[in-house]
């Protein structure tokens, strides 16, 4: 039983925990959401501040705390005392510089570190040095320029770094030196490296994910990625990458996936491309290659997805795919004139292939027929005429798309090929029947796409609310800030009671259809109310003169109603409480008489200046409808009350009158 109640008491701080405390109830700056290992706790703007402040108060276990748009320029030492923050976010301030303590008792706890879009000139390397616990650091959109030195120190756990749109330019080889055993993605876009940081990231036996997008890195040297045995993902997308040196590969076993497009390589010595040999999928879009040569993807032994459009390719030579597992093959907006039997000789498993937007004008017969598995083949945007007998002989299940090619303008013109029958679109614009299509034109490279335009790499400065400051740091004393909040905390509620009463008067002038002005929104919605007509017209008759609530009348009350005995003239306040009960049930059972409800509009506004709280009008409707019996007698009529405290007699029970139970 000890045990249990033991268990009972230890579990009681965690269920505590992860509701929200109340002083989230009555302040609109942050917002809480209880959770089973915390709460969530967002705030926005300067005035979250002092929320957060109270917060430190509480020695709780918070699962996210977000700060955003606070116009922090400084975070000083111990900001959090008293937290067990799991996931902080402190992103869209000015944070100019850290605290080397400004984490200090959240070593063992924080998890996630976000600081991104503000204004780090360097690496905080000091305050985030010992938080042995923290798995993910977001230090996106800074102003952060070359690191010299180790960067991440005595961070133990640190799986995921966010750099990106930095000015991060070079990188010292020992930067990531105390994380290279645990680091498993890495993000350094935007920035403006003209070199690859080999030595920055040799040796990372853990990493899983590198993405150096939209930099100036020139080449892929000798040995630039080597002994990342764990590598799958290597985004190099958007650079000026116009040679990829042999070699530059090695110890990388587990590369998957390669993207190389918006670069500017022409073409691929011999023998290059196997050093991708574990690669699925390959992405080489948007280059300046004119060539796919035969021994060009020699050695790519796993391939998949070969991604090659947007190139300048004039001719695939024959062969140039074979032996390879390719399932997908993209090659539209390219300058290919024709397709041969040779054209995907030997690549035996294709199931989708593109060549749309090319300047194709004849398919020769059989050129898909050895390819089983192949099921789309898009032809559209080209110069095709007309099609040879077996030129799209191929697998039952095959759909060809031949839209905008200038055979869709012929009288026996389709538009799709789904097996061995054809479809012809009358919903397809048919563009090219606009124009000269019957005429033959020189075989120019079609209009090559433009490149696409790459993210945004930072939003915009984001407009705050003004504030008492201009800026704001977290060592603001705590008095300040909660006199501030107490300020608006109490305005905010005046007004609140405010809109409260005015909307309980207007439920009662609704109730006796007596038309008022108000300025809240309770008015607008309360003249929108749909009338319930069934009490309408059963309320809208006069009751007969016999009935018992013709109250004014007393002679027509029953016996149980009238007053036989007078012993106190009622207060002035009963008086006035009556006269206004009764004007109140005799407007509301006359409501179409028009006269009637002019003398009671007349009262009520008099009564209604009085601002009297509807909650108070219901007691005392209440009280004046009651029997006589029932009613609240004076001073002098109540008779002698009993207190039953004292205990002046003792009572004592007699037990042998009582028989014996047996258990």
């Amino acid at each position: 039983m000890y045990l249990h109640t033991a268990f009972l008491l230890l579990c009681l701080p965690a269920l505590v925990s992860g509701f929200c405390p109340k002083l989230f109830n009555n302040q609109t700056a942050c917002s809480c959401d209880s959770t089973v290992d915390g709460p969530v706790v967002k705030c926005s703007g300067p005035a979250g501040l002092p929320v957060i402040e109270k917060l430190k108060s509480s020695h709780m276990e918070i699962r996210e705390l977000s700060l955003e748009n606070a116009n922090i320029i400084e975070i000083g030492p111990r900001a959090f005392k008293n937290l067990r923050i799991k996931k902080l976010i402190l992103d869209k301030n000015r944070i100019k510089e850290i605290h080397k303590d400004a984490f200090r008792g959240l070593e063992n706890v924080m998890q996630e570190l976000s600081i991104s879009e503000n204004s780090l000139p360097s690496v905080p390397t000091k305050a985030l040095a010992g938080l042995k616990a923290l798995n993910v650091l977001n230090l996106r959109c800074n102003k952060i320029e070359n690191i010299t030195e180790s960067a991440f120190v005595n961070m133990t756990a640190l799986i995921d770094v966010n750099m990106a749109c930095n000015k991060i330019c070079k990188m010292a080889p020992a930067t990531f030196q105390s994380v290279r055993i645990t680091l498993q993605n890495l993000i350094l876009d935007n920035n403006c490296m003209t070199a690859f940081p080999a030595e920055a990231v040799r040796n990372m036996d853990n990493l899983i994910a590198l993405h150096i997008k939209y930099n100036q890195i020139v080449s892929l040297e000798q040995n630039d990625l080597s002994n990342l045995t764990s590598l799958s993902m290597l985004s190099l997308t958007g650079n000026n990458i116009t040679t990829v040196k042999g070699g530059a590969l090695m110890n990388t076993p587990n590369l998957r996936y390669v993207y190389l497009n918006e670069n500017y390589i022409q073409t691929f010595d011999n023998g290059v491309m196997s050093q991708f040999k574990q690669a699925q999928v390959i992405d080489l879009s948007f280059n300046n290659i004119t060539e796919i040569t035969k021994d060009m993807f020699d050695g790519v032994e796993s391939i998949q997805h070969l991604n090659l459009d947007s190139n300048a390719i004039t001719s695939v030579t024959a062969g140039a795919f074979a032996g390879t597992p390719l399932l997908l093959l993209w090659l539209p907006n390219n300058c290919l004139t024709e397709i041969t039997q040779q054209t995907f000789q030997g690549a035996l498993f294709l199931r989708q292939v593109s060549v749309a937007n090319n300047n194709i004008k004849s398919v020769q017969p059989l050129s898909f027929a050895h390819l089983a598995n192949l099921h789309t083949l898009d032809l559209a945007s080209n110069k095709i005429m007309t099609l040879e007998a077996g030129a799209l002989t191929g697998a039952d299940h095959l759909t060809v798309r031949l839209q905008e090619n200038p055979m869709v303008c012929t009288q026996d013109g389709f538009h799709v090929m789904n097996g061995n029958e054809a479809i012809n679109l009358t919903t397809e614009s048919n563009k090219i029947c606009k124009t000269n299509w019957h005429e033959e034109t020189i075989n120019l490279c079609p209009t090559s796409l433009p490149r696409p335009a790459p993210q945004p790499c930072c939003n915009g400065p984001v407009t705050t609310t003004t504030s008492t400051t201009s800026t704001t740091t977290t060592t603001t004393e705590a008095s300040t800030t909660e006199n501030t909040v107490k300020t608006t905390t109490e305005a905010e509620e005046g007004i609140e009671e405010e809109e409260v009463e005015v909307g309980e008067d207007e439920e009662d002038a609704d109730e006796e259809e007596i038309s008022t002005t108000t300025t809240t929104a309770k008015s607008k919605n309360s003249a929108n109310k749909r009338m319930n007509m069934d009490r309408f017209w059963r309320l809208s008759q006069k009751p007969s003169v016999n009935s018992p609530f013709m109250r004014h009348a007393q002679g027509n009350k029953p016996k149980f109603l009238r007053t036989t005995t007078t012993t106190e003239m009622p207060s002035e306040d009963n008086e006035e409480v009556s006269e206004n009960d009764d004007d109140e049930e005799e407007a509301e059972y006359v409501e179409d008489n028009e006269e009637e409800e002019e003398e009671d509009t007349k009262a009520t506004e008099v009564a209604t200046t009085k601002k009297v709280p509807a909650r108070i009008r219901e007691r005392q409707r209440m009280l004046a409808n009651m029997p006589p019996w029932i009613a609240q007698r004076s001073k002098a009529q109540t008779a002698a009350s009993e207190e039953f405290n004292k205990d002046d007699k003792v009572e004592s029970v007699n037990h042998d009158e009582f028989p014996a139970r047996k258990l």
